[in-house]
């Protein structure tokens, strides 16, 4: 029964996500406590440095979206036996029979790893009576699959091999980005650019002249979908509770779900490749250039 269930909701969750993978992470995430999100570094609007008088500041916030060059989804893969080696090899067993799959899916073997995680005792209960005893039951061996892919629409075709492998744990769907190098020059010129064209509008409308002083502050930070998850719940649902019928016990379960959260444009003084509708890696910078006055400078 636990396996037919396993299996129901790992069916619905490939039929739901063909563009935006996730993963039985996000149930360990911030996203499922509605912890608070971590948060980009942005502009603060405050043009006047705290530190010293007749000086001034000028910030620049920038975010670029980014598709994936690859994903590696990672699979859990458990299972039990009286003695380790029959555990290990029932595991095995299920690995071989997904990895075969993906070789016809184009899928090469230099683009699976399987990881070994753990090899344990695994204990049950005897009940007689009021009392129950604790007794060695067998062994139980833990493994992960990690399977990288470049073709997105690859994803559902995983799934079902995995399942067909009787593999129903997905624990993550990591999105990589080869290049940070490239990604960051980038920022770092468009940002460069708006505080410029900052100061060179401030110098012309108001009639300042800004001496630079030098670079105060220069953050990158990466956002990946599987950070940028929110809970939703529909607003007449509510959680499990119980309820008592004519002495019968009754459990009532209301579900939730999540949906792709990313940051929005408008937090930031530009956007570099503009967000579609599938999860994007959100890398942003925020820079800030410190000025002197130039009669504070000639002084």
């Amino acid at each position: 029964m636990k396996k037919a269930f396993l299996l129901f909701a790992f069916l619905s969750l490939a039929s739901a996500v063909l563009a935006q993978e996730s993963g039985n992470r996000i149930y360990g995430n911030r996203g499922y406590y509605n912890q608070q999100r971590r948060q980009p570094s942005t502009n603060t609007g405050t043009l006047t440095a705290a530190t010293r008088t007749s000086a001034y500041s000028i910030e620049a916030s920038v975010l670029i979206n980014l598709k994936p060059d690859a994903f590696v989804a990672v699979f859990g893969v458990n299972d039990e036996a009286l003695a380790a080696a029959a555990s290990n090899e029932k595991v095995n067993a299920r690995i071989s029979g997904f990895t075969n799959a993906l070789g016809v899916l184009g899928i090469d073997e230099k683009d699976i790893f399987v990881d070994f995680i753990t090899q344990n005792r695994v204990y049950d209960y005897a009940v007689q009576g009021s009392q129950a005893t604790e007794k060695f039951s067998g062994f139980e061996t833990k493994k992960t699959i990690a399977v990288r892919y470049q073709r997105r629409d690859l994803f559902e075709k995983i799934l079902s091999a995995a399942a067909k492998a009787q593999i129903f744990d997905l624990i993550k769907v990591d999105y990589i980005v080869s290049d940070f190098d490239a990604v960051r020059s980038r920022l770092f010129e468009e940002a460069v650019k708006i505080i410029k064209t900052k100061e060179a509008k401030y110098t012309k409308s108001f009639g300042v002249k800004l001496a630079p002083v030098g670079l105060a502050n220069e953050k990158y930070d990466a956002f990946y979908p599987s950070e940028s998850y929110e809970r939703y719940q529909a607003y007449e649902t509510g959680d499990a509770y119980t309820t008592y019928n004519n002495s019968s016990k009754v459990i009532q379960r209301k579900s939730f779900t999540f949906f792709y959260e990313p940051f929005n444009a408008s937090r930031f003084d530009a956007q570099i490749n503009q967000l579609g509708i599938d999860p994007v890696v959100q890398i942003t910078l925020y820079l800030r250039m410190d000025y002197d006055s130039e009669k504070r400078k000639e002084m």
